[in-house]
């Protein structure tokens, strides 16, 4: 498995659920590669279980992530170009 400990945080949003704050991240990789990471957290503290969202959670989080520069604000067409919807 592939390690991000010295990746960048260039970008990121988060969405408060359950005294839970679930992020979604851009990371600058070290091959110069940008990815995304979602995370959910605890007091400060990385949760090592991944996050898990409503429908209305996860839009809320997408919503967030494009206005915040996480996502690029083409996302959207991209997703429907690729699914055809």
């Amino acid at each position: 498995m592939v390690s991000y400990d010295d990746a960048k945080v260039t970008a990121s949003t988060s969405v408060n659920i359950e005294n839970q704050e679930t992020r979604i991240e851009k990371l600058l990789i070290e091959t110069g590669q940008e990815k995304i990471r979602l995370s959910s957290w605890s007091g400060g503290e990385l949760l090592s279980r991944p996050p898990v969202l409503s429908e209305a959670e996860l839009l809320e989080l997408l919503h967030q992530a494009i206005h915040a520069g996480v996502l690029p604000r083409n996302f959207i067409g991209k997703l429907r170009e690729r699914n055809e919807i």
